[in-house]
């Protein structure tokens, strides 16, 4: 008996705890479902070119009634420029302007891990973003500059030349790519694009470049070449990636002032244009992976974000994407071009807006008895020389540089001695680099005798005349550390002999160190040909070395 009641008030007992547990459940999603803690907003804020079927699939997901913490989530999308966001988000997480930019948003969907990248407040992002829907960024321009490109099987990287040179795309008429870099508040194509350009012009475009790479010599000349066309026209404009596809949609000629502009392949299909095509450059692709960026925030939104992420990502999501003219988030080249960091990108649009611009100029180097004068611990020349090999170093390719040195004995019959002829920097001379035979030539100079500056100037002046370069600013650079010795020429015969020439301005730019008799002719002259004359005290100061930056780079 005893065994029989036990046996019976254990399973009393089991099953009053079966049916006390069922009752705590049944209460717990009774009280989830009443939402006992209220409700919540999750706002996304969505680049404008996906925030279109987000909104859809956000609709979809308030339908299914989801409750997050015992909270009901509303998801509400509100498409917001991807720079705004960012920028945003930089000033700080606790600044967010709501007049400006409405709620702060729990999930952030920009147009590319760039912009990401781009984020410097690390505590901003919680998590690891996940890309939603890609896009790649492709090349929109009418079906004759398009046929050209395709025909020549273009890469990223050649579009630098085809920039440069108005021939190179076989046209005619057409004349160069001239294509647009439009800089305004939708910048990620055109970042996505000039990072490409770049990875392509350093021969690595999978690895992401580095803020010294792009700040370096070679893709300093290959953006500053990009910023401008073979028109003289500047590519870079305040506009946006819209903007400048209407542009070329309403001016597809070959007068127009630009002939092709970066797209993301999306965002050209969703315009419907009937005139432009897309080119697909060569190699490595830049694409626009929209990733799904959970902000900080308290619990209830985080979860919520990542609730919403994970819907979103479902197969019926993809097919939203698709149906907007988006690639699978997975569909990504596992060659694509690295997105670069903000600070990289910054570096390369810096450039594209302040383009070093290539010259064509002619330095006439002082090389007389006085120029031996010691300044600081060396001599006049020798500072001179450190700073001009500073300069031979950082112009880009295309600048075009000789050095000629003058004093009355040089070993021939002339005051003056042509050490480097003038011409491109990627030219070398015979088989020695123009660069190495510039900073070689210019150590082994010595002081030698008297000054002969006048006789040398007209020499060098009209050699440069000769010899310029439409497009560009043409010059001759004197640098110089007294009067002219010579009574055969005085500066004031030169002032006499040269003449400018209106068809091909040369612009004569005196350097003078220390206190020179001839200042004033040195700036008639200079003053004459639409150049500068200077005075520095001495040659061993960063003002000189700063100056002849001005003048030649």
């Amino acid at each position: 008996m005893i065994v029989v009641i036990t046996i019976a008030v254990l399973v009393a007992a089991v099953l009053g705890w079966f049916q006390l547990r069922d009752r705590i459940s049944d209460q717990g999603i009774e009280a989830a479902d009443t939402c006992v803690e209220g409700s919540a907003v999750l706002t996304v804020a969505a680049d404008p070119d996906i925030s279109g079927p987000v909104e859809q699939l956000a609709t979809r997901f308030n339908d299914t009634a989801p409750v997050v913490r015992d909270h009901c989530v509303t998801v509400q999308v509100r498409a917001t420029a991807s720079d705004a966001v960012r920028a945003a988000l930089n000033s700080g997480i606790d600044n967010w302007d709501v007049g400006a930019l409405g709620a702060r948003p729990g999930l952030w969907i920009p147009q590319s891990s760039g912009d990401v990248e781009a984020v410097t407040d690390r505590k901003a992002v919680d998590g690891t973003p996940r890309p939603l829907a890609s896009s790649p960024v492709v090349l929109a321009a009418p079906s004759a500059v398009a046929d050209a490109l395709n025909a020549a099987g273009s890469s990223w990287a050649d579009l630098v030349r085809l920039q440069r040179e108005p021939q190179a795309l076989g046209l005619g008429e057409w004349g160069g790519l001239r294509l647009a870099v439009p800089t305004g508040s939708d910048t990620g194509a055109t970042t996505l694009a000039i990072a490409a350009i770049a990875a392509g012009v350093r021969g690595d475009p999978t690895t992401a470049l580095t803020v010294e790479q792009a700040s370096s010599r070679e893709l300093v000349s290959a953006m500053s070449e990009l910023a401008v066309t073979d028109t003289g026209a500047s590519a870079t404009s305040a506009s946006t990636t819209y903007d400048a596809l209407a542009a070329l949609e309403n001016a597809p000629g070959p007068d127009a002032p630009i002939h092709a502009v970066p797209v993301t392949e999306q965002q050209l299909a969703s315009t419907d244009s009937s005139t432009l095509t897309v080119v697909r450059p060569q190699g490595p692709t830049p694409v626009a992976d929209h990733p799904a960026v959970v902000l900080s925030g308290d619990e209830t939104s985080t979860r919520a974000a990542a609730a919403f992420v994970e819907f979103v990502r479902q197969p019926e999501g993809a097919q939203l994407f698709a149906g907007a003219g988006f690639d699978a988030a997975e569909a990504q080249d596992a060659q694509a071009v690295a997105a670069p960091s903000g600070p990289v990108a910054d570096a390369l649009l810096a450039v594209l807006t302040n383009p070093v611009l290539p010259r064509r100029a002619t330095v006439l180097l002082d090389v007389s008895e006085s120029m031996g004068t010691a300044e600081g611990s060396a001599t006049r020349l020798q500072n001179t020389v450190r700073a001009l090999g500073e300069q031979f170093e950082r112009v880009p390719d295309s600048t075009e540089l000789g050095l000629w040195s003058f004093s009355e004995d040089l070993g021939n019959s002339l005051p003056y001695r042509v050490d480097v002829p003038t011409g491109p920097m990627s030219a070398p001379i015979g088989t020695t680099p123009r660069r190495t035979a510039l900073e070689s030539s210019a150590t082994a100079l010595t002081p030698k005798t008297a000054s002969h500056s006048a006789a040398s100037l007209l020499a060098a002046y009209r050699d440069a005349v000769a010899g310029y370069v439409p497009g560009r600013a043409n010059s001759v650079v004197l640098i110089t550390d007294g009067p002219n010795d010579d009574a055969s020429a005085t500066t004031q015969d030169l002032l006499t002999d040269l003449t400018s020439d209106a068809a091909r301005p040369v612009a004569v730019n005196v350097v003078m160190i220390g206190n020179n008799a001839d200042a004033s002719a040195f700036t008639d002259i200079a003053a004459r040909t639409g150049g500068t004359a200077t005075t520095v005290p001495t040659s061993d100061s960063s003002q000189f070395i700063e100056l002849l930056g001005k003048l030649l780079y």
